[in-house]
């Protein structure tokens, strides 16, 4: 592979694989790299790609590259400080998608036109996408994110979740550690929560279910069409943990997770 400018790209231990033939339709081009920074912030940018980040007990970062090109783009990502910045574009019909290994406790930040995220073990995570599906699991900080259209889903979160989109499925699963608000124009909202805090869960069209540890919360509940209920918790008007639940067209829901 021909070398590149130090300044411009660090590669350590750097390979590359033609995946398809030169020249045709879906030519595809694998580089393997690995830096030895231990990175702490993952700024991602760009139009259409994927991009994945897990994170494992490790000190350097490893990034698996696929470029949708029939010719080396040259550099597409840059690393400033501690900070990697990737980006999904890289030229004419030329589109990047990323898979990222990095050191526990990285964050991740940034915004995609179009592609999947998926993102496992990392700290905090506030991302924006146009088009496409977004997985967040087992962040151990905040998530925030925004989508035009696509699922969300944020699993097994620590540090409580924002997210908001126009049209797709929201779910926020087994989240600790912080309050959740989760809204949608078009799609089913699902929250349940695995530690007391409080819930602001909305779609104009579509169900809403809301599943929360058995106790006192303050609550208010409302559909414009669509059938609601509240079992196995205590409305209480003077708790601080408040649960919000509304649907302009569907079902609304509230009740308290089964005993273990």
């Amino acid at each position: 592979m021909t070398s590149r400018p130090a300044a411009a790209l660090l590669l350590a231990g750097a390979s590359l694989t033609v995946l398809a033939g030169c020249g045709g339709v879906g030519a595809r081009l694998t580089f393997n790299d690995t830096e030895k920074v231990r990175i702490t912030e993952i700024v991602m940018s760009g139009g259409s790609g994927d991009v994945t980040v897990r994170t494992s007990p490790i000190q350097e970062t490893r990034i698996s590259r696929i470029v949708h090109r029939n010719s080396d783009p040259g550099p597409t990502y840059r690393i400033d400080g501690t900070a990697l910045h990737i980006t999904t574009d890289c030229g004419h019909n030329c589109t990047v998608s990323y898979t990222i290994e990095a050191p526990a406790g990285v964050a991740v930040r940034g915004e995609l036109k179009s592609g999947d995220v998926g993102l496992d073990g990392v700290s905090t995570a506030d991302i924006a996408l146009t088009s496409g599906n977004v997985v967040v699991r087992n962040a151990t900080g905040a998530v925030k994110v925004q989508a035009t259209s696509g699922d969300i889903d944020v699993m097994d979160g620590k540090g409580g979740a924002s997210i908001e989109a126009t049209s797709g499925n929201v779910r926020a699963i087994n989240i600790a550690g912080g309050p959740v608000s989760a809204k949608v124009t078009s799609g089913d909202v699902d929250v349940q929560l695995s530690a007391v805090n409080s819930v602001n869960a909305e779609t104009t069209s579509g169900n809403v279910n809301v599943i929360v540890p058995a106790g006192s919360y303050r609550v208010g509940i409302g559909t414009g069409s669509g059938d609601q209920r509240v079992a196995g918790i205590v409305d209480d008007p003077s708790s601080k943990n408040v649960i919000n639940v509304h649907t302009g067209s569907g079902d609304a829901t509230i009740s308290a997770a089964p005993a273990a």
